[in-house]
Protein backbone atom coordinates (compact mmCIF):
# COMPACT_ATOMS: atom_id res chain seq x y z
CA UNK A 1 0.00 0.00 0.00
CA UNK A 2 0.78 3.39 -0.88
CA UNK A 3 0.53 6.38 0.65
CA UNK A 4 0.99 9.49 0.32
CA UNK A 5 2.89 12.28 2.69
CA UNK A 6 1.03 15.84 1.90
CA UNK A 7 4.08 18.33 1.25
CA UNK A 8 4.11 21.95 2.96
CA UNK A 9 4.76 24.78 -0.03
CA UNK A 10 6.37 27.69 1.73
CA UNK A 11 4.89 30.79 0.71
CA UNK A 12 7.25 32.63 2.12
CA UNK A 13 9.98 31.45 0.15
CA UNK A 14 7.71 31.41 -2.99
CA UNK A 15 7.55 35.23 -2.28
CA UNK A 16 11.40 35.88 -1.65
CA UNK A 17 11.88 34.34 -5.00
CA UNK A 18 9.12 36.62 -6.46
CA UNK A 19 10.69 39.82 -4.74
CA UNK A 20 14.17 39.06 -5.33
CA UNK A 21 13.13 38.59 -9.15
CA UNK A 22 11.10 41.84 -9.18
CA UNK A 23 14.04 44.39 -7.26
CA UNK A 24 16.26 42.54 -9.54
CA UNK A 25 14.30 43.74 -12.91
CA UNK A 26 12.62 46.99 -11.55
CA UNK A 27 14.25 49.37 -14.38
CA UNK A 28 12.95 46.88 -16.60
CA UNK A 29 9.43 46.72 -15.27
CA UNK A 30 9.59 50.79 -14.84
CA UNK A 31 10.33 50.91 -18.45
CA UNK A 32 7.66 48.79 -19.49
CA UNK A 33 10.09 46.03 -21.05
CA UNK A 34 7.74 43.25 -22.10
CA UNK A 35 10.19 41.14 -23.20
CA UNK A 36 12.08 41.48 -19.52
CA UNK A 37 8.31 40.69 -17.70
CA UNK A 38 7.80 38.10 -19.84
CA UNK A 39 10.98 36.16 -18.91
CA UNK A 40 10.10 37.40 -15.33
CA UNK A 41 6.55 36.13 -15.35
CA UNK A 42 8.08 33.16 -17.36
CA UNK A 43 10.50 32.36 -14.70
CA UNK A 44 8.26 32.22 -11.95
CA UNK A 45 5.65 30.28 -13.58
CA UNK A 46 8.58 27.60 -13.49
CA UNK A 47 9.64 28.32 -10.19
CA UNK A 48 5.73 27.46 -9.15
CA UNK A 49 5.35 24.09 -11.43
CA UNK A 50 8.46 23.01 -9.66
CA UNK A 51 7.51 23.90 -6.45
CA UNK A 52 4.15 22.12 -6.67
CA UNK A 53 5.32 19.16 -8.44
CA UNK A 54 7.42 18.21 -5.94
CA UNK A 55 5.51 15.00 -3.93
CA UNK A 56 6.30 12.53 -1.52
CA UNK A 57 5.11 8.98 -0.47
CA UNK A 58 5.95 5.56 1.04
CA UNK A 59 4.97 1.99 1.11
CA UNK A 60 6.07 -0.79 3.75
CA UNK A 61 9.85 -0.52 2.19
CA UNK A 62 10.90 2.85 0.58
CA UNK A 63 10.46 6.58 1.41
CA UNK A 64 10.02 8.29 -2.34
CA UNK A 65 10.64 11.86 -3.27
CA UNK A 66 9.55 12.66 -6.45
CA UNK A 67 11.60 16.35 -7.09
CA UNK A 68 9.60 17.16 -10.00
CA UNK A 69 11.61 17.05 -13.09
CA UNK A 70 14.49 15.68 -11.71
CA UNK A 71 13.64 12.48 -10.69
CA UNK A 72 12.36 10.90 -7.82
CA UNK A 73 14.94 10.02 -4.68
CA UNK A 74 14.38 6.13 -3.19
CA UNK A 75 15.26 5.88 0.17
CA UNK A 76 15.02 2.54 2.16
CA UNK A 77 13.44 3.20 5.41
CA UNK A 78 15.00 0.36 7.24
CA UNK A 79 18.04 2.44 6.22
CA UNK A 80 16.98 5.48 7.80
CA UNK A 81 18.21 5.94 11.67
CA UNK A 82 17.47 9.50 11.95
CA UNK A 83 14.93 12.20 11.52
CA UNK A 84 15.17 15.76 12.66
CA UNK A 85 13.79 19.14 12.22
CA UNK A 86 16.21 21.71 10.30
CA UNK A 87 16.48 25.31 9.22
CA UNK A 88 18.91 24.18 6.98
CA UNK A 89 18.66 25.89 3.90
CA UNK A 90 20.22 23.78 1.12
CA UNK A 91 18.71 23.12 -1.80
CA UNK A 92 16.55 20.30 -1.57
CA UNK A 93 13.18 18.75 -2.31
CA UNK A 94 11.62 21.28 0.60
CA UNK A 95 9.32 23.89 -0.81
CA UNK A 96 9.25 25.68 2.51
CA UNK A 97 11.72 26.91 4.63
CA UNK A 98 9.66 26.16 7.72
CA UNK A 99 9.01 23.05 8.79
CA UNK A 100 12.09 21.53 7.23
CA UNK A 101 12.83 17.67 7.91
CA UNK A 102 16.35 16.50 7.27
CA UNK A 103 16.06 12.58 7.01
CA UNK A 104 19.70 10.87 7.70
CA UNK A 105 20.30 6.98 6.10
CA UNK A 106 23.68 5.75 5.23
CA UNK A 107 25.98 8.05 4.70
CA UNK A 108 23.43 10.95 3.35
CA UNK A 109 21.03 13.03 4.33
CA UNK A 110 17.93 14.50 2.17
CA UNK A 111 16.07 17.57 3.51
CA UNK A 112 12.25 17.95 2.44
CA UNK A 113 9.06 19.61 3.77
CA UNK A 114 6.10 17.73 5.04
CA UNK A 115 2.60 19.54 6.22
CA UNK A 116 2.96 17.21 9.50
CA UNK A 117 6.14 16.44 10.72
CA UNK A 118 3.84 14.32 13.68
CA UNK A 119 2.52 12.49 10.77
CA UNK A 120 4.97 11.87 8.88
CA UNK A 121 7.45 10.38 11.76
CA UNK A 122 4.93 7.98 13.32
CA UNK A 123 4.80 6.89 9.42
CA UNK A 124 8.11 5.95 9.46
CA UNK A 125 8.58 4.74 12.87
CA UNK A 126 5.63 2.25 12.34
CA UNK A 127 7.50 0.66 9.73
CA UNK A 128 11.28 0.98 11.72
CA UNK A 129 10.72 1.45 15.11
CA UNK A 130 14.68 1.98 15.65
CA UNK A 131 14.84 5.47 14.03
CA UNK A 132 16.49 8.64 16.58
CA UNK A 133 13.76 11.74 15.89
CA UNK A 134 15.21 15.13 17.30
CA UNK A 135 12.40 17.66 17.37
Amino acid sequence: MTKNIPVKIGWELLLFVLGVMICSSYSELVNKNWKAIAVLVSIFGLVLRLSFSIKYYLNEEFLFIKNSMFGTTKIAIKEIYKIEKTWNLISSPAPSIIGRVEIYYKNESVVISPRSFEDFKNELLKINPNITVKA
